[in-house]
């Protein structure tokens, strides 16, 4: 997790150290510190970056590396985690900030449906990620590993529904030869993305 204090917080968002005391103290909509330390408080930067781009306060170039991904272009899962966040030792298949779910990065030989059915392992962590995305709502954008390293952009994806119901995925899970699935993401692209070939 990469931390930072007011100053890196103002650079962020090409503003005042000033402006962003003001967010702290003013704005019950901004993120709650990680930890208020002797030389100030410290915030995690993606949950920061988050509400920057969510209240148009990031800086420029963080938004076009976002925008300008493109569809069926292949990234480093480092490259994901540089511009959604997430731990990039982990290969984590739900990064996120303490407060979201970031992104999706799926295998197909886990999900062969994936990016519009993956299915979700019954590990507590795993399960948890998906419940928290559950709860969140909303689209995600979407990787499908492709090789070592590799990770092709599917485009934006709504979460269309969540099931704990093994009618909806056991039929999936049996094709996928797994045995661990406790749960099912289903998903759909958000209109207007281009599709794929």
């Amino acid at each position: 997790m990469e931390l930072v204090g007011i100053s890196e917080i103002a650079a962020l968002a090409s503003s005042t150290r000033s402006a962003i005391s003001n967010w702290v103290a003013r704005d019950p909509s901004f993120p709650k510190p990680v930890a208020d330390l002797a030389c100030g408080q410290i915030w995690n930067k993606r949950t920061i970056e988050l509400w920057l781009e969510n209240n148009h306060h990031l800086r420029e170039t963080e938004v076009s590396a976002i925008a300008n991904l493109q569809i069926e272009q292949v990234y480093t899962h480092d490259f994901i985690c540089k511009v959604f966040g997430g731990d990039a030792k982990g290969g984590t298949y739900l990064p996120q900030s303490q407060q979201s779910i970031l992104c999706g990065c799926f295998t197909t030989t886990l999900n062969p449906e994936a990016p519009e059915c993956v299915l979700v392992g019954n590990g507590p962590r795993i399960l948890a990620k998906a419940e928290k995305l559950a709860v969140q709502g909303g689209s995600i954008p979407v990787f499908l590993k492709i090789g070592t390293n590799q990770w092709v952009y599917k485009g934006r994806f709504e979460l269309a529904s969540f099931s704990k119901s093994p009618s909806d995925f056991e039929a999936k899970a049996v094709a996928a030869d797994r045995n661990d699935v406790a749960a099912a993401l289903f998903f759909r692209r958000i209109e207007g993305e281009a599709r794929s070939n």
